[in-house]
């Protein structure tokens, strides 16, 4: 396990906790929160961008939506759905799920700069990470804060708050440019180029970094068809018209946090202790992660 520290905060880079206990995961989160206390927490990205080609492209930027007010989705671990907005059927003590989201700013990532996306309130509903890349064979984090929800029903043992996390690899692409060219040349937060994964005597990719190592060019033939992203969420909930592409989907994979109920108790739960997961609305996918949202890496606004 690697770990490192922000803010006093131990970051294990390697483990990633998303819904239904389910092992390893690609882009996932620091670890659990204690309901009704602040998070100090961050995604990690545990690789570079594949796709069709095959290659291991660097990861350039990451977008998070997080499940707000009248547009989560409220459901049961089976994924039975509760309500749309709401409380949860009385899982948490506010009318309406707040997280108090916020971003770092400056040198905390690969990303040099750190964008908050609000509503008409100024409430923060996602996080833009953007001017910088990943080397594909080292890990990152992005870090981000909540205010995890005090859980008011003591037969709810936890509640999964997943987000919609994507992994930026291309620039200027959508559907149906995806597999047009050029893959641009692209540079770490400091403006370095990023070296390129060589297979050294057969060891199968090791990367060679030292002086004279070819690094990432502009590609002719482009990055290879859904090289642009790595998107980790199923199909939203209500559906979405700029987040659709089956090959991009991820069939079972929400980027989830877990929050523990410190009251838990099963005396009294006709059923016994139960989770509830929370997550983001279609319509909240094509409200805040919009084509001019998410530049440079979108082109336009459809099928991104």
């Amino acid at each position: 396990m690697i770990k490192t520290t922000l803010k006093g905060i131990s970051l294990c880079l390697l483990a990633a906790l998303f819904a239904s206990g389910q092992a390893f995961a690609h882009t996932g989160v620091r670890d659990v929160a204690v309901e009704g206390t602040p998070s100090y927490n961050a995604f990690t990205i545990g690789h570079g961008c594949g796709g069709d080609s095959g290659d291991p492209f660097p990861v350039l930027g990451q977008s998070a939506l997080f499940p707000n007010g009248a547009t989560a989705i409220w459901k049961k671990a089976d994924g039975t759905l509760i309500q749309q907005g709401g409380n949860g059927n009385g899982t948490i003590s506010t009318p309406d799920l707040q997280l108090a989201v916020g971003g770092y700013a400056g040198f905390s990532s690969p990303f040099t700069t750190t964008q908050e996306i609000v509503d008409g309130f100024g409430t923060v509903q996602a996080l833009f990470y953007k001017d910088g890349a990943m080397e594909p064979k080292l890990s990152a984090i992005t870090p981000f804060k909540i205010s995890a929800p005090t859980i008011a029903n003591h037969c709810v043992k936890s509640l999964k708050i997943r987000m919609g996390v994507i992994n930026y690899c291309d620039v200027d692409k959508n559907e149906n440019s995806d597999i047009a060219g050029p893959y641009l040349q692209p540079k770490d937060a400091f403006g370095r180029k990023i070296p390129m994964l060589a297979d050294l005597a057969g060891t199968g990719g090791v990367q060679i970094n030292v002086k004279g190592a070819p690094f990432y060019v502009t590609l002719p033939a482009g990055n290879g068809d859904n090289n642009r992203a790595d998107w980790w969420f199923t199909a939203p909930y209500g559906g979405s018209n700029l987040y659709r592409d089956g090959d991009l989907l991820q069939p079972d994979y929400w980027t989830t946090m877990t929050v523990n109920n410190t009251d838990a108790k099963a005396a009294g739960c006709p059923t016994g202790l139960v989770d509830v997961t929370v997550e983001p609305a279609g319509v909240a996918f094509d409200a805040y992660l919009t084509g001019p949202n998410t530049l440079p890496f979108t082109k336009g606004n459809n099928k991104l």
